[in-house]
């Protein structure tokens, strides 16, 4: 990899190890430039992966974070390891992982159709505190007339994000599978909306019409930003031809991610020295 385009935040943290990775890039030969990259490497957390991938997974390159945010579970290395990156790159000794998106397409009540690609999540909600009510299709089979506050539509990578704060399971990344969350479902005696975290097999096209949608305001969001303000009508979620590459410098599994960033956040070494710790 000779091209490389640091993409970053406007943190201060980040602006400074920003400028000392393009010193050291430079000095190792790398060209640094947006044009045609090989590379986009990203300084920031989660929220500024999300970013670049969002705005750049279009040129078909991997990406590998320098994590100055919180949580860092997409970036794949730490500030103060960044001397190691001229000799990671140069020799490729780093680790790849494939992340499938998925393709969501919507239809507004003017009857505008748009497209997206989805890393993380969909959230389909009203713009008014009222219930959502929509017709859920699987494979073009109806499955669910659900009401409640919103569905979250999540990839393997991405049900570590809302999801699983709202009550849905964790996939396993490298899982073929992805998972429809409910948000608060309102079970009544009349209705019985999908109540618990549905995972289906990644080939699945779900299908979400809304129910007298020129009463109802439905929006959705694609990685926490929203397709349109327009209130819509119909969404198709499937997965899409463009999976995202990340790097990593180091074996770490998925479980040692989960464990470390969600489960107990860098406190293992209580589960590992149990006698030292009583």
């Amino acid at each position: 990899m000779q091209r490389i385009y640091v993409y970053t935040n406007r943190v201060k943290r980040s602006l400074q190890v920003k400028a000392q990775l393009m010193e050291m890039l430079r000095k190792a030969g790398f060209v640094l430039s947006k044009n045609e990259p090989d590379l986009i490497l990203v300084v920031g957390g989660d929220g500024t992966m999300l970013s670049a991938i969002r705005t750049l997974d279009h040129l078909n390159v991997p990406f590998l974070g320098v994590n100055t945010g919180s949580l860092g579970f997409l970036p794949g290395i730490l500030p103060s390891e960044i001397e190691i990156l001229p000799k990671l790159l140069s020799e490729e000794t780093y680790y790849t992982e494939k992340y499938p998106t998925l393709e969501v397409k919507a239809k507004s009540l003017s009857g505008k159709e748009y497209t997206s690609y989805c890393f993380n999540e969909v959230l389909v909600k009203q713009h008014q505190p009222r219930l959502l009510e929509i017709l859920i299709y699987l494979n073009g089979k109806p499955f669910n007339y659900y009401t409640g506050d919103g569905l979250i539509v999540s990839t393997p990578i991405g049900t570590t994000g809302y999801a699983i704060w709202t009550g849905g399971a964790a996939i396993e990344s490298t899982l073929e599978a992805y998972q429809i969350t409910p948000i608060h479902p309102n079970d009544n005696r009349i209705n019985r909306p999908l109540k618990h975290s549905l995972i289906m097999p990644l080939s699945t096209k779900i299908e979400l019409k809304v129910v007298r949608p020129q009463y109802r305001s439905v929006l959705a969001a694609v990685d926490g930003i929203y397709m349109t303000e327009e209130y819509l009508t119909d969404l198709t979620i499937r997965i899409s031809d463009r999976p995202v590459s990340i790097l990593r410098a180091h074996d770490t599994t998925y479980f040692d991610l989960f464990r470390n960033k969600i489960v107990d956040k860098n406190i293992y070494r209580y589960l590992e020295n149990p006698d030292e710790n009583r």
